[in-house]
């Protein structure tokens, strides 16, 4: 037989694969195909494995953070006392979220109890279910960045909560005694706010009385004014315009006595809320007295010929808040004016309420300031108090406050106020107290035997002490914070932090 090798007897392993079409691959040629299989699908495999371990975490922390906007979500809608008690009590009912979903209870926990002065409250949920996971959850309510007096290291807060810097020369925008807090304060019911067109109203129905032109003019004569000038001069009396006319800056150089009295009527009204609840009626009337000499014009209230009168003016339908568990009912009252520094007598403010419901009341003093394009004061303006003449003029000024109430609770009567406080503000003051304690009383009530408040919510000195462990600030930070389960306040099982604020 002839050799396929061409007569060297020898068969090659090209040769054998030739005679055996069916062979299959070598065991090298195999190892080297199972490598690269390896090196293509080990790679994949980890991909794949670690997608889901990424998905499983995704999904860890999407249910972590569902979690926490449900706590900040219901902690919104309770205040701060309402808050605590269902930490300290939640057998008696826990409403900051399902409280099926906790499983291993909830506590208040240090530094914020027993301690509330400092602003700070924590509490704390553990083993929360939330889509079949577990978590602990941290809840930190701080109101110290509002607080006129706040800690150190905690930065400052303007009015808008927006942080400044703490260099300790700047004030406390937000608890400046010259703005007032609106809160969540209806507008529209409930609700007084003394305009500027109300003011010039008021000043300008009082040169239209027949009885005061009369007497103004026989003085403008006896002066030397001529008969021929006699009408115009009387009407730039009363021009606001001009910086010669009266104005209420400078009252009393022109008027003898100047007084005013602002009564609020509060009455049950036909119609009822959605709860079946009578809503209270609110109405408002504010008398202008001026006398010149020895002329008394009739109390003015506006203008009858502009229509602009403040004269038994609605002010909307007001709807109670009734407390399930006692029945008690409390109506929200908020009053904004301009002091009347000129006055020869205190500001009258009269409450007559006939409602049957439990008064939380606001009066809140306002500062003029017109302000021009930049926010800056104007101080052309006739009307413009400097920060030296507010001093002086908020120094002198006084409010009687009378409360006509057919069932008067001291205990469940509250005042929110800046009376008491100097508009001024501690800034121009060289940081001195603000305080001005006699500027005004409750007529036949002790103020230290009420519950007295600033407009920031912290309890004024002038009012009763509150009870102990009480929360009195109005507005709060609030962090909350979520943790694996078991790692409660353990910054290494932190998973999802959310911030928000919150009102009292």
């Amino acid at each position: 037989m002839r050799s396929m090798t061409g007569g060297s007897g020898l068969m090659t392993a090209e040769d054998r694969r030739k005679l055996n079409k069916d062979a299959g691959f070598s065991l090298l040629e195999l190892l080297i195909a199972v490598v690269i299989l390896a090196i293509i699908v080990i790679p994949l495999l980890n991909l794949f494995l670690s997608s889901n371990k990424l998905n499983i975490k995704s999904r860890q922390t999407l249910r972590a953070t569902t979690a926490a906007q449900d706590i900040m979500e219901g902690l919104k809608a309770y205040n701060m006392e309402e808050i605590r008690a269902q930490f300290d009590d939640p057998a008696s009912g826990f409403y900051v979220i399902d409280s099926r979903m906790i499983k291993g209870g909830v506590k208040e926990e240090a530094p914020g109890k027993g301690n509330p002065t400092d602003g700070l409250y924590v509490f704390s949920m553990k083993e929360l279910n939330m889509q079949g996971s577990k978590f602990d959850a941290k809840i930190e309510i701080d109101g110290r960045g509002y607080m006129s007096a706040t800690p150190a290291g905690t930065a400052m807060k303007d009015h808008d909560a927006h942080p400044v810097s703490p260099t300790g020369t700047e004030t406390y925008k937000f608890n400046d005694a010259a703005l007032a807090d609106a809160r969540s304060i209806d507008k529209n019911n409930g609700t007084f706010v003394e305009s500027e067109k109300y003011r010039r109203a008021a000043l300008e129905g009082a040169f239209k009385y027949s009885g005061l032109e009369t007497a103004v003019k026989a003085s403008l004569k006896a002066s030397g004014v001529a008969d021929s000038d006699i009408d115009q001069k009387y009407r730039d009396l009363y021009d606001e315009t001009l910086p010669t006319a009266v104005h209420y800056k400078n009252l009393t150089s022109f008027f003898d006595e100047v007084s005013r009295t602002i009564t609020i009527d509060l009455t049950t009204s036909a119609e009822v809320d959605a709860d079946g609840h009578p809503m209270v009626d609110m109405k408002i009337t504010q008398f202008y007295n001026f006398t010149y000499n020895g002329i008394s014009v009739p109390p003015s209230s506006g203008d009858i010929g502009s229509g602009i009168l403040v004269d038994a003016m609605p002010c909307g339908k007001i709807t109670r808040m009734v407390d399930a568990a006692t029945g008690d009912e409390k109506i929200n009252v908020n009053l904004f004016y301009y002091p009347l520094y000129e006055a020869t007598a205190p500001d009258q403010i009269i409450i007559n309420n006939t409602s049957g419901a439990d008064l939380n009341l606001l009066i809140a003093k306002l500062r003029h300031e017109k302000t021009d394009a930049s926010g800056m004061p104007i101080p052309t303006d006739p009307e413009y108090l400097t920060d030296p003449q507010l001093m002086a003029a908020e120094q002198t000024y006084r409010a009687e406050i009378e409360i006509n109430d057919t069932h008067f609770d001291a205990d469940a009567f509250s005042l929110k106020t800046n009376l008491g406080l100097n508009l001024v503000g501690q800034k121009y003051m060289g940081g001195v107290s603000a305080e001005v304690p006699t500027q005004f009383s409750v007529k036949e009530k002790s103020l230290n035997q009420l519950n007295i408040f600033t407009l920031d919510g912290v309890r004024s000195p002038l009012g009763k002490a509150g009870a102990p462990g009480e929360a009195t600030e109005l507005i709060y930070d609030v962090e909350v914070t979520i943790y694996e389960e078991g790692g409660f306040d353990d910054d290494t099982k932190r998973m999802v932090v959310i911030g928000g604020s919150m009102m009292n």
